[in-house]
């Protein structure tokens, strides 16, 4: 059953002065993020800016020095239960011996409590999931035997049949092939249209503006967040990555290029 949940004008995602070091070299300082119900934002910034530290601490699976993170107005060990978390690609063991549609169950499992385990109903849950993103003809596929991109569809499943309220996503497009990208994007958007928030790492600085509608631009500290249109300027890129930024996919002087380090 689907959680809907609105509390009076509370960000889906607030984490305020959030600071994290690994061996006294800082990795988050001093960060905010602002997520507002109900919008598709990326985070963007160069490689160890600390985009899938952020994540993974706003998930409580790092501990930060200093901040908090909120969940609709509410500590996130309170509201756990409305996030759900796709990670990289290359972080899982793709050998592990399980098929697709038993990924997907596993998404059931933090509403079934510790004794009861998944019945008919979860897996009804589960492949109507697979179905959604395409995958329904793999459910009793190996996950070794899948593409990347198959395997990607796979874990987004695995969050959509959470049924949470915050989606956050840690490089979704990585290494997908133009299907599976396809695929994601609409579903995304499908996701806004019901009311639910994306946060996902992004590093294609060419699809920001047509896959996203907000932008957190993160170099150890934050740079610059907001609506795309307004934020993600050559400007505001220069001070993130650190150097030439030669335009954004013909948004400002049409090169398209990447930035230039």
């Amino acid at each position: 059953m689907s959680v809907r949940l609105r509390t009076g004008n509370a960000l889906a995602v607030q984490a305020t002065d959030l600071t994290l070091a690994y061996q006294q070299r800082p990795v988050l300082w001093d960060v905010d993020l602002e997520v507002p119900q109900g919008v598709l934002m990326a985070i963007v910034g160069p490689n160890g800016a600390g985009k899938t530290t952020l994540l993974r601490t706003v998930l409580g699976l790092l501990r930060p020095a200093a901040g908090e993170v909120r969940v609709f107005g509410r500590p996130y060990a309170e509201q756990r239960q409305l996030v759900a978390y796709v990670p990289q690609r290359g972080s899982v063991d793709w050998d592990f011996p399980t098929t697709a549609l038993d990924i997907v169950t596993m998404g059931t499992y933090s509403g079934l409590g510790w004794v009861k385990r998944p019945g008919a109903s979860e897996r009804s849950r589960a492949t109507a999931a697979l179905t959604q993103v395409g995958m329904q003809a793999y459910a009793n596929r190996q996950i070794s035997q899948l593409s990347g991109g198959q395997q990607q569809r796979v874990f987004l499943a695995r969050a959509l049949v959470q049924d949470a309220q915050v989606y956050l996503m840690d490089e979704p497009f990585q290494g997908v092939d133009a299907t599976t990208e396809r695929a994601i994007v609409n579903l995304l958007r499908a996701l806004r249209a019901d009311g639910k928030t994306v946060v996902a790492v992004h590093h294609d600085l060419q699809t920001v503006a047509e896959y996203f509608d907000q932008v957190t631009l993160l170099n150890v500290r934050r740079i610059a967040a907001g609506p795309v249109d307004k934020v993600f300027t050559d400007e505001n890129l220069r001070l993130t990555y650190g150097g030439r930024v030669a335009g954004i996919g013909g948004r400002t002087n049409g090169s398209g290029h990447e930035p230039s380090l």
